[in-house]
């Protein structure tokens, strides 16, 4: 597999368009080809596809490195950063589970970008939407397949223990902002447009509601709780329901008595905001950040001595 990749990027992939992977179809195409191949080398040589497919990703990772060193350590972008999408897709595809490769791909993308939207967009608002928000179309074909991709990434990036170092903090994977939304981290964007199930993927892995100096999730919650006063979209609620299991204390805004913000602080649950939170709740909340510090989220909880249904509540399935 490795001399055929090679040999496929010296002689084909050179002398393509530069905006050839642009397009999804076009990216599609590569996919499927790759797959082709990685299925006929693994059944003559009797080899696992998986690791076909990890020396495939390992191959375009090569060559993008070796790019950007000829061109002084400046991505050339277009065909020569886009690959690493076709690899991504196939990595997912083929279920790769080396974690250090798939950390490799994930950082080769942030160190050009200094972003994820092209991986994220696609979850939050559909493979179509994607292409609106952020000018790049999803290579996962439904928004539930979109969703098993971050679930995919998430593991690897934290099984690698991945951090992008942002305005001076490490920040992990599912809080890098999303240049597309104004920086918004990609919570605070799942409650915007009242997404609860990709919501509640994002904080089991441990996503920040709370963010300093960015757009965050529990602001753009009492914002939107504060304009849907009358009459609240039951997704939001869905929204509300489960950040509330993340989150011991919710302060009050520093606002006069005019401020829309407080009629929002108003509608969250009086246990996050007069009273004090159950011990249970706090329990859980102390068991994450434990597991969180680990990059045990959310899987360390599943080796937990607890019963099944603890075990559930500590990763935000239920109140």
């Amino acid at each position: 597999m490795d001399t055929i990749m090679q040999c496929y990027f010296d002689e084909v992939f050179t002398g393509l368009d530069r905006s050839f992977l642009f397009a999804k179809y076009k990216r599609k195409e590569l996919v499927d080809y790759l797959s082709n191949v990685i299925q006929g080398c693994s059944n003559v040589d009797d080899n696992n596809p998986k690791e076909v497919c990890e020396t495939a990703v390992r191959c375009a990772l090569d060559f993008h490195r070796t790019t950007k060193g000829n061109n002084g350590q400046v991505c050339l972008m277009g065909k020569y950063h886009n690959v690493l999408y076709v690899v991504a897709k196939l990595a997912f595809d083929w279920k790769v589970d080396d974690s250090e490769t798939i950390a490799d791909l994930l950082n080769s993308m942030y160190q050009c970008e200094r972003t994820f939207d092209r991986l994220i967009t696609g979850a939050i608002f559909g493979p179509k939407a994607s292409g609106i928000i952020s000018g790049w179309k999803s290579d996962f074909h439904t928004r539930e397949e979109n969703i098993k991709a971050i679930v995919y990434f998430l593991d690897h990036a934290t099984k690698a223990k991945c951090v992008y170092k942002i305005r001076g903090v490490q920040t992990r994977l599912v809080d890098v902002p999303m240049e597309s939304y104004a920086q918004s981290t990609p919570a605070a964007v799942s409650v915007q447009v009242c997404c609860a199930d990709i919501l509640l993927v994002l904080l089991q892995y441990g996503a920040k509601v709370y963010v300093e100096g960015l757009p965050c999730a529990m602001e753009v919650l009492v914002r939107k709780l504060s304009e849907q006063a009358d009459c609240i979209n039951p997704n939001l609620e869905q929204c509300c329901k489960v950040m509330m299991r993340t989150i011991a204390y919710v302060p009050k805004p520093d606002l006069d008595e005019e401020s829309p913000y407080n009629i929002g602080y108003k509608l969250l649950p009086c246990r996050r905001t007069t009273n004090v939170a159950e011990l249970k709740h706090l329990c859980r909340l102390q068991i994450r950040q434990c597991l969180y510090d680990n990059f045990q989220l959310p899987h360390g909880i599943y080796v937990l001595p607890l019963p099944d249904e603890m075990k559930q509540f500590i990763n935000l399935e239920m109140d």
